[in-house]
């Protein structure tokens, strides 16, 4: 088997290692990736937090009401309780009694502006809660299939990395050093098949020469170009 074919084959192992590897740190990322969680938690806290001013601005609404009633009640008791005389009191207290009503009316209206609110806090906070609910799960499941593909790339590496392990047994280590080289220089490219006389790397031209020195199983021949090892194929 030639040199250059079993540097070829060991570039395609090295490639297959490369992209798997790559996917499990994206994997990875993923995982730990809780952007959409994050998001539906601080969604859920506004919207409680809403909901929780929401219930005190009614409550304080609903207290005021309350209270003002209580005094129109008061009022109107001793207006006509029959015991007061006095026509200017009985003026001045039926005065009182119709501004309380007129407040009476206002504090009511506000009442119902807080309940609205309370109801829209409330809807808002159990929409919240469902986004929620479904982001979690959304992320849970998403994390249940990237694990189980984490697994079989993991038993692919476990693969690749034993058959690499087979075929750098083969190759001389000044040729494992030359293609590491390359490798790092070329972009992960260390090794370029021979397309129709030309380096299918680059693109050049190859010379008779070049070519019938690639076809040699113990020769290792470059690229006069880009310096790749050539494989004829």
């Amino acid at each position: 088997m030639s040199q250059s074919f079993t540097l070829f084959r060991l570039q395609q192992v090295d490639g297959q290692l490369d992209k798997a590897r790559a996917r499990l740190r994206e994997i990875e990322r993923m995982l730990s990736d809780n952007e959409e969680i994050r998001k539906a938690d601080q969604e859920l806290l506004d919207s409680e937090q809403k909901l929780v001013e929401a219930a005190r601005v009614l409550q304080n609404a609903e207290w005021e009401v309350r209270e003002l009633s209580i005094k129109i009640e008061q009022a109107e008791t001793a207006l006509y309780g029959g015991k007061i005389k006095n026509p200017k009191e009985l003026q001045e207290l039926q005065n009182e009694s119709a501004a309380l009503k007129r407040y009476l009316a206002v504090l009511e209206d506000r009442q119902l502006e807080a309940m609205i609110a309370h109801e829209e806090a409330q809807s808002e906070y159990e929409q919240a809660k469902r986004s929620q609910a479904s982001a979690h799960s959304i992320v849970e499941l998403r994390a249940a299939a990237l694990n189980n593909e984490k697994q079989e790339i993991l038993k692919d590496v476990l693969s690749l990395e034993g058959e690499r392990l087979a075929i750098v047994s083969g190759i001389p280590e000044s040729n494992i050093l030359l293609y590491e080289q390359l490798r790092k220089q070329r972009g992960g490219i260390a090794v370029a098949r021979v397309v129709d006389r030309t380096c299918s790397a680059c693109g050049s031209t190859l010379s008779s020469a070049l070519l019938n020195s690639a076809q040699l199983p113990n020769q290792i021949s470059r690229c006069s170009a880009c310096n790749r090892i050539l494989y004829s194929g």
